[in-house]
């Protein structure tokens, strides 16, 4: 059996029973690290363990490096004095036989120079689209870009959440392992306990960012007044203005209520009694909401930008939509059978490609062959 470390800042918040807000790269990290340790494999995380909690049982078997402290040192100094002799202290430590690392970045390079010297393989999965195009240089400078390729050059293995992805990155690194591989999705409760047949508002659930575009989710609740709609999140640390604003104007429309941030043990209840999960972002990898309405028979609204590998047009997952004007014609001519072909499509599907344990002895076997 192999020895996994995963490097991730935020991964804590979803182990504690207190659980706080985290991002999707995270939710995923989650998936593998409990298919690993299902497969006997031993499971190390580096992450900041000053957020103190009781953790939930099915956590118990991680083993937890602290991270470094954030604060510490001069700005940009530290990083040679301080952080990286830390994280190559406690990496020779551990002695994984891999490392992974969720969402590329310039840290991407500093772990591959570590991992490189230590011998340690390492894997980075690819989070979000906009990561490997142009589009990163809008929030990001070439600088930061630059070394977030070196990075990936430095890694022995690059994982990829959809075609749009494995394509780019197979381009770019053609002779890299990369692999094209579905999020899994781990669930310790019981599924049919969750699953309703009352239905009666339309879900939206995420961070409030400029990515999940609140404008858009705006535009569609002011034309659809008669239904109703119940979003879940929280806002971001780095809010944006359009968000803000957005965010405001959502608060006085009379069909939207607003449920709060939501816990990991609370998502599929939420969900359960949602008709549609609705999605507006401007861009995504492969959304783990969508997973997780899938697992209780909830279909998915997504627009056009959305549609990774186009599998909710492909398998009849839901409806895909170009604007607010377009789902509104959609919705109208959606009859109770077409709905309930949709919600029985969505629990097939995830059951067929997104299971956590056949998942991750693809990932493990796809290690091992490389």
């Amino acid at each position: 059996m192999a020895k996994f470390l995963f490097y991730d800042d935020q991964i804590i918040n979803i182990l504690l029973k207190e659980e706080k807000p985290s991002g999707g790269a995270a939710v995923q990290a989650y998936g593998w690290i409990q298919g690993l340790l299902a497969l006997g494999h031993e499971v190390y995380i580096i992450t900041d363990m000053s957020r103190t909690g009781t953790l939930k049982e099915e956590c118990k078997a991680i083993k937890f490096i602290p991270g470094y402290d954030s604060t510490k040192g001069i700005r940009w100094f530290r990083w040679i004095y301080y952080r990286i002799p830390y994280l190559y202290r406690e990496l020779k430590k551990a002695k994984p036989d891999y490392l992974y690392k969720g969402i590329p970045s310039w840290h991407s390079f500093v772990i591959g120079l570590v991992c490189q010297r230590l011998n340690i393989k390492f894997i980075q999965r690819i989070s979000n689209d906009f990561l490997v195009d142009k589009r990163f240089l809008k929030n990001h400078s070439k600088a930061n870009w630059a070394f977030q390729n070196m990075g990936m050059r430095l890694s022995n293995y690059i994982l990829c959440q959809n075609e749009y992805q494995f394509d780019k990155i197979q381009k770019q690194f053609p002779l890299k392992p990369v692999k094209k591989i579905s999020n899994p999705i781990y669930l310790s409760n019981n599924l049919v306990e969750n699953r309703s047949d009352y239905r009666n508002y339309i879900a939206w659930l995420g961070l409030f960012q400029y990515q999940k575009n609140l404008k858009l989710l705006y535009e569609i609740a002011s034309k659809l007044p008669q239904q109703k709609f119940l979003i879940a999140g929280k806002e971001s640390i780095n809010i944006d203005a359009d968000t803000l604003y957005y965010l405001d104007k959502l608060k006085e429309l009379p069909n939207v209520s607003f449920y709060g941030f939501i816990k990991r043990d609370q998502v599929l209840p939420f969900l359960a009694k949602a008709k549609f999960l609705l999605n507006t972002s401007h861009y995504e990898g492969f959304s783990n909401t969508f997973l997780e309405a899938m697992v209780i028979g909830t279909p998915i609204l997504t627009s056009v930008n959305v549609n990774p590998d186009s599998i909710i047009s492909d398998f009849n997952l839901g409806i895909v939509y170009e604007n607010a004007n377009d789902l509104l014609a959609k919705l109208s001519v959606v009859s109770p059978e077409g709905y309930k072909q949709m919600s029985d499509n969505v629990l097939e599907y995830v059951a067929a490609k997104h299971d956590y344990r056949p998942l991750t002895k693809e990932l493990v076997g796809f290690l091992n062959d490389n």
